[in-house]
């Protein structure tokens, strides 16, 4: 009877306890997956940035750092060569056959030293101009009427040891026209080149305008 009256009682405390244990089960399960969800968001939260900012880091390296064939070339290593002041030569003797004002003052930089000597007669006058006031002298020179026969007869070329500088002096003949008559004229020129910007400049420029040669 005893044996009878305890199985109910022992019945009865092990399905509190089957429910109890089955209800842990389901709490600690979603407990668990709210905190790895939790994770994962945190997770994504993070990565998902970092993700997007990785290919914009990778793609500014390029320009922060260039490679060899994308750096600009250092202007300090560029050295002046007689083929080079030979073309800027030639291009300033087209420029002045085709009375080309600016084609001529292109070539001499922004701060360069220009003195022009002026014939008259026995007397010559002495003139120091800013490259603006030699391009204004330059075209009511080219606007006189000529033969337009201007040629380069001699030049002398020195290049400096360091190849940055170099000194060249030329002489020149041209057929001016006054009137009735033909003025043949020799003009002089002395000037310095150096590398400005990569490329040769004239810096300084003293220039004897034609006189009368005849």
């Amino acid at each position: 009877m005893v044996a009878m009256k305890q199985s109910p009682d022992r019945k009865m405390e092990q399905e509190p306890s089957s429910g109890s244990s089955a209800w842990k089960a389901i709490v600690i399960t979603l407990t668990f997956c709210a905190v790895v969800g939790i994770g994962y968001l945190a997770f994504k939260s993070q990565v998902l940035p970092t993700r997007f900012l990785t290919p914009q880091l990778s793609t500014t390296q390029p320009s922060e750092s260039p490679t060899g064939s994308q750096a600009k070339p250092d202007t300090a290593d560029v050295r002046l060569t007689r083929e080079g002041i030979d073309l800027l030569l030639n291009a300033l003797d087209e420029a002045i056959r085709r009375k080309d004002v600016d084609g001529v003052v292109r070539h001499l930089t922004s701060d360069a030293a220009i003195t022009i000597h002026m014939k008259q007669g026995s007397h010559q006058q002495m003139a120091p101009l800013t490259r603006e006031e030699y391009r204004k002298t330059l075209a009511m020179a080219f606007a006189f009427p000529s033969a337009n026969d201007f040629t380069r007869t001699t030049t002398s070329v020195s290049l400096a040891a360091d190849e940055r500088s170099a000194k060249v002096s030329c002489k020149s003949t041209e057929t001016l026209l006054q009137a009735n008559r033909e003025l043949k004229t020799e003009g002089e020129e002395t000037f310095v080149v150096n590398i400005r910007d990569g490329k040769p400049m004239i810096t300084s420029l003293e220039q004897t305008f034609p006189g009368d040669s005849t």
